[in-house]
């Protein structure tokens, strides 16, 4: 019995330890600033591989049965994640035209398509640039921040929907980030994934990239004009690789070094 009693002990130890210590990855996320050209440049913070549950689970209130089936998924390498979606500013500076319609220097880039973005990532990445869109799965383990309900915190504190927004997007990092530090993970702007859209995603267990082909790229997020349901980790969106949305934007991930 004393052996048990002190087994159990240890156990429990390294549980708080581990516990703790991921606490405080959590509470001090890892910052850096990347050059994209000379005068322009990004903050981003370092993602932690590990595993997650992507999906809604049957309980989930507004949940699209169909697209939306709980698995586990594996994300086996780190990598960059941007702080907040991408900025008009960012976006002018480098492209030397804004096609936003709501235009503010700190708002979100928007109505720019996924072709538009895949040729401004040439443009900044040169030869050897490691800059590109996350796959769906890199994209809800960050706004999820290993949390397991539909919100990654206090709707109203996180999130601009068709309720609070105005019905006009908002300037970037206004409302509070997740644990990890991400801003507008939730609403403000739809960003966009890599993946081409599959409604049943749940093939592909270990650092999935979608299918090879397809008529949709994936959306997430939610946004300003659009309800408060959509605006839930689990859900997901579409839109043509040509089709350039006022409620759609981006935020930039980056392979690891």
């Amino acid at each position: 019995m004393k052996y048990v009693y002190i087994s159990s002990l240890l156990i429990l130890n390294c549980i708080i330890g581990i516990q703790n210590s991921y606490a405080q990855k959590i509470e001090k996320p890892i910052y850096k600033t990347f050059e994209l050209t000379n005068n322009v440049s990004i903050k981003m913070i370092w993602v932690q591989p590990g595993s997650f549950v992507m999906g809604s689970p049957l309980t989930e209130v507004d949940r699209i049965p169909e697209k939306e089936k709980q698995h586990k998924v594996t994300i086996t390498k780190g990598y960059w994640l941007a702080e907040t979606e991408f900025t008009q500013e960012q976006w002018t500076k480098i492209i030397h035209y804004n096609p936003s319609k709501n235009k503010g220097n700190n708002f979100p880039v928007e109505q720019v398509s996924y072709n538009d973005i895949q040729q401004f990532l040439i443009k900044i990445n040169g030869k050897n640039g490691k800059f590109r869109l996350p796959t769906e799965a890199e994209w809800e383990y960050a706004c999820r921040a290993n949390t397991t309900t539909p919100y990654a915190g206090n709707i109203e504190e996180m999130t601009w929907h068709k309720g609070n927004s105005g019905i006009v997007s908002h300037p970037v990092a206004l409302k509070k980030p997740n644990a990890w530090g991400f801003y507008d993970m939730h609403g403000n702007i739809l960003e966009k994934c890599s993946d081409w859209l599959q409604d049943d995603n749940t093939k592909v267990t270990i650092d999935p990239k979608g299918p090879k082909t397809g008529e949709f790229r994936v959306d997430r997020g939610g946004q300003f004009t659009g309800r408060i349901k959509h605006t839930r980790a689990a859900d997901r969106q579409r839109s043509l690789p040509t089709s350039r949305a006022f409620y759609v934007g981006f935020r930039l991930a980056r392979s690891q070094d």
